[in-house]
């Protein structure tokens, strides 16, 4: 079962990587991941720098599936890690190359529903892993944990951000709050999200993307001069910042590792 895993891992990822690789050559549908963002602009869109996060993101996965796949070819590997994620990445991996064909095709509603499949089943992996939650040596942090703190992290935000684009693609009314309240409220459920994350399951790394993402969205509001929602997303961002440090702090002082 071990082995299925490591292999389908492995597989799965560099589909992932392909399908997102040609996302951005127009050759699904003649469509870039920017030319329909740009379509379905809307307040919560960060400014197009925030998606060089990608290229970190896909970095440690690759990590990830050589340091746990490792044992194919030298009979070394956390053997218990891989089974605890289980089919869940494989499953994130398939909603993730979904999400793209149904994104390129403007089949914007099915792409919420994929996004939340790739969402939940990363979220799974942080339960089942237990991650941050116990001490670990390093080399599982950088290889295993971090990675998939970070890219759940980004996929919390990039869930807010794919609703916000159906929901302008509908023409939604906002049910008579503007849409700078609005996004300001999106802003705020980000920042909760984050701290909840933080205070619950040790995840600063996971929160150190929300305070990228609201960063980019400042600057994408900054050009468009929504101030507002530029103050919003700092004072935001800076809250994260101050749980962050607390929750470093804390764990340093009870930790000898001081992960």
């Amino acid at each position: 079962m071990k082995k299925t895993l490591q292999i389908s891992n492995a597989i799965a990822l560099l589909i992932t990587i392909v399908v997102n690789y040609l996302s951005n050559t127009g050759t699904i549908n003649g469509n870039t991941m920017k030319t329909v963002s740009d379509m379905y602009f809307n307040y919560f869109t960060p400014s197009g720098y925030a998606f060089s996060i990608w290229g970190l993101i896909y970095m440690g996965l690759i990590g990830f599936v050589i340091y746990t796949g490792r044992s194919l070819f030298k009979g070394d590997s956390d053997e218990e890690i891989v089974e605890k994620i289980g089919w869940w990445f494989v499953i994130s991996c398939i909603g993730n190359s979904l999400w793209v064909i149904a994104w390129l095709n403007l089949y914007t509603g099915t792409s919420v529903l994929l996004m939340s499949i790739v969402l939940f089943s990363l979220l799974k992996i942080i339960v089942n892993t237990r991650m941050e939650l116990d001490t670990h040596p390093l080399k599982k942090y950088l290889l295993i944990f971090w990675p998939f703190a970070i890219y759940t992290g980004w996929i919390s935000v990039a869930f807010i951000a794919n609703v916000a684009a159906y929901l302008t693609k509908t023409n939604w009314d906002g049910w008579g709050v503007s849409e700078i309240n609005w996004t300001i409220i999106m802003i705020i459920v980000a920042g909760l999200i984050n701290i909840f994350m933080i205070l619950k399951r040790n995840l600063r790394e996971y929160a150190l993307v929300g305070i990228w993402a609201l960063i980019a969205i400042a600057v994408s509001n900054k050009e468009n001069s929504n101030l507002s929602i530029v103050y919003a997303s700092y004072i935001v961002a800076a809250i994260i910042l101050i749980f962050i440090s607390i929750s470093a702090y804390r764990n340093s002082a009870s930790s000898p590792s001081g992960m």
